[in-house]
């Protein structure tokens, strides 16, 4: 394991210990660290992909939720 991966590890182990309405912090190291690793040519964990996946989700959802009816 490289030093990308031990700390996409890491990230993994402190996203399940962050309280979900403190996890922006430790989401956008994952980010940064998933977009390292794939940019080395590495293939990123499914499970990063998907927290990843899923603040985009979240984020999109939320612009919706303010628009007028």
């Amino acid at each position: 394991m490289n030093r990308l991966e031990t700390r996409i590890e890491e990230l993994h182990d402190e996203l399940l210990k962050t309280p979900e309405e403190a996890r922006e912090a430790v989401l956008d190291h994952l980010e940064q660290a998933v977009l390292s690793l794939e940019a080395s040519g590495q293939q990123a964990p499914q499970w990063a992909k998907a927290y990843i996946a899923a603040r985009v989700d979240a984020a999109v959802e939320a612009q919706f939720d303010n628009l007028p009816l």
